[in-house]
């Protein structure tokens, strides 16, 4: 379980980034970076940044399955690849 994040400002990140870094690295902290009070970078361990990606990857892959699923079961919706790229132009052109 990750600890509670710390929120520091950007002269304070700047200040201390060493031991804002060991924190993060083997403290397993998050700090969250403020400028005029409002959040703007967060610093997270590698290994939390790999663990949001396989979130990420594994999320994709549900939503492509899912897709996949609609269009297999759809099959009256389907269009050409010629009429899809015409919708997209068609939206694409301004009015």
């Amino acid at each position: 379980m990750r600890a509670a994040m710390i929120e520091v400002t950007v002269s304070e990140a700047r200040d201390n980034l060493a031991d804002l870094l060991g924190k993060v690295q083997h403290g397993h902290e998050d700090v969250t970076i403020k400028k005029h009070g409002k959040a703007v970078a967060v610093m997270i361990s590698v290994e939390a940044m790999e663990y949001y990606e396989r979130l990420e990857d594994a999320e994709l892959a549900r939503l492509g399955d899912q897709a996949w699923a609609e269009y297999q079961a759809n099959p009256a919706e389907r269009i050409s690849h010629e009429a899809l790229w015409a919708e997209i132009e068609a939206d694409l052109k301004p009015e």
